[in-house]
């Protein structure tokens, strides 16, 4: 009961700071998560997220593509986004195996659009080893990590079952301990430590994976799209003849 409640409330704690957060995109793509303090004529104002007393920074408007407030208003104020080339040996498709080389998960900055939440992925690998990695696709390395944990069980059964084999009552009710019982504890002891060890491995693990996934879904989608917003003039008919109307035009490209 204690651990369902502990869950629910790292949930709600999760959605929270999330929907209370300003993201503000610059022209290069990055997504600063950030609380917008002012919106000048030339500049902003704001703080880091995780950082709400911290130092305040100034980002000149020509720098920034649009923020982003906690209720989906969104300001533009580039008009234009040139799509963000891969990084070089990039492709779509591929596996944290092969994306550990071209990313580090100390460099996450998370985006309000990614598609795992890294503390998320930690409790689902805290309830089952191996569910955060499966949920973020890593279908075969979650299995490893619940494979691991099943393993420890097993040696826990087999070590459980060598100390209650190991003691014996004659017909006279004398108890005797057979050799078998020093080893049977020390497998128990083995397999519980293993268990802990990964449990907290699969909790790492899975914090990991998912932080690296998103900053590779972050590239493709900056790489795969490109939009522009400029000024429009549309012409409308009416009874004294042809009014122009003028407009911005938003157009992307995937």
């Amino acid at each position: 009961m204690k651990r369902i409640l502990l869950i629910l409330s790292l949930l709600a704690s999760a959605a929270a700071t999330v929907s209370a957060q300003d993201i503000i995109t610059r022209n290069n793509g990055e997504d600063i998560r950030a609380k917008v303090l002012e919106v000048n004529t030339d500049d902003i104002r704001y703080v880091l997220f995780d950082e709400p007393d911290g130092p305040v920074y100034t980002l000149r408007k020509s720098e920034i593509i649009m923020i982003t407030y906690p209720s989906g208003r969104r300001d533009m104020f580039n008009n234009s986004y040139s799509a963000v080339t891969m990084p070089q040996g990039i492709t779509p498709g591929m596996k944290y195996k092969e994306l550990r080389k071209y990313y580090n998960y100390k460099d996450y900055v998370s985006g309000y659009d990614d598609r795992w939440n890294p503390a998320l992925m930690g409790v689902c690998s805290w309830i089952v080893p191996g569910l955060g990695q499966m949920i973020s696709g890593e279908v075969g390395r979650g299995f490893a990590w619940f494979g691991g944990s099943a393993g420890c069980c097993l040696l826990m059964g087999i070590g459980s079952g060598l100390m209650t084999s190991s003691y014996y009552e004659n017909a006279n009710g004398e108890v005797y301990v057979e050799s078998t019982s020093g080893a049977g504890t020390a497998l128990v002891l083995a397999s519980v430590f293993g268990m802990l060890a990964v449990e907290i491995c699969a909790i790492v693990d899975a914090c990991r994976v998912a932080k690296v996934k998103n900053m590779y879904y972050q590239d493709l989608r900056r790489s795969n799209y490109s939009f522009q917003l400029r000024p429009s003039v549309d012409y409308i008919r009416k009874a004294g003849g042809v009014q122009p109307v003028s407009g911005l035009t938003f157009a992307m490209n995937f």
